[in-house]
């Protein structure tokens, strides 16, 4: 688990899933530094709106801050301000960052300016990717799996492996329902229908030796990649946290081989489509 922590609410994309979108919240330094004291995970997730716009020197004392209390820190972006960055800035942040996880959703400019609605992203977020990578920096990519996207999950990690060699790992995260998706089907796709998708993914990714990561499906839509997946990792670990409270398992989660080891659908996925329909259901029987 980790402490996220968005550090302002502003940004320069818009993207159609935008989970941040609606958040209350402070941004005060002082609370921002008392909550990385009140820390307790070890892991601190930098975030926003994108924390690249944030006051260069508020930046600055927080990522030190928790850098002087040993935290794990973890950087979000969309990266397009990146190679227009103070260059002195940029290299003080990479110092006191352990990596920086990528919002990268689209495998080409055309769908990218679908998703963020900003023309131009799409060519200065693979320009800000590939300055980290050259400058020695530990780089995820996260790939928030949405209805205008699922289809090319497995385009977008063959993208990623010719045109931005270098990257440690790629991040599928299904679509949270809040901010711009809550409530809304026509961003949140049914898992069933992603599942085939990010599965074809999963396996480009083994083939070509890719590090991946999946969260936020139920585990037994991506069996076959289970021990790739968050929450599978977590519960048999035993770890408290979120992934339990923002999820929920339902009597079609009944008898599933996975039921000790998922933690069941997002409170948010039900809110929408009420079930899982139809259900890969993984039964004792047949495991």
């Amino acid at each position: 688990m980790a402490l996220h922590l968005p550090v302002n609410g502003v940004c320069n994309i818009r993207c159609v899933f935008c989970s941040a979108e609606g958040r209350t919240g402070t941004y005060a330094q002082k609370y921002l530094l008392d909550e990385i004291d009140r820390d307790r995970t070890g892991h601190v997730q930098i975030s926003g709106g994108d924390p690249m716009m944030k006051d260069p020197a508020e930046l600055l004392e927080i990522l030190l801050h928790a850098r002087k209390k040993g935290k794990i820190i973890e950087f979000q972006t969309n990266g397009i301000l990146l190679t227009k960055y103070d260059p002195k800035r940029l290299k003080l942040i990479r110092g006191l960052v352990d990596f920086f996880n990528i919002n990268f959703s689209a495998h080409d400019a055309a769908l990218d300016l679908e998703v963020t609605e900003t023309p131009g992203a799409f060519e200065k977020r693979v320009a800000g990717v590939r300055l980290l990578i050259e400058q020695g920096s530990r780089v995820r990519l996260n790939y928030i799996v949405h209805s205008l996207n699922y289809r090319q999950a497995e385009q977008f990690v063959r993208f990623a492996a010719k045109e931005l060699k270098g990257f440690e790992w790629i991040q599928f995260s299904y679509c949270k329902g809040m901010g711009r998706a809550k409530g809304n089907e026509l961003i949140m796709p049914r898992f069933e229908e992603a599942a085939p998708h990010m599965n074809a993914a999963f396996k480009a990714c083994t083939e070509l030796g890719i590090n991946f990561d999946v969260d936020h499906i139920p585990v037994c839509f991506v069996l076959a990649y289970k021990d790739h997946h968050a929450d599978y990792r977590k519960m048999r670990e035993h770890k408290p946290g979120v992934h339990l409270a923002e999820k929920q398992q339902i009597a079609e989660c009944d008898g599933c081989v996975m039921r000790e080891a998922c933690p069941g659908p997002r409170r948010d996925y039900l809110e929408v489509y009420g079930e899982l329909r139809p259900m890969p259901l993984v039964k004792a029987a047949d495991a």
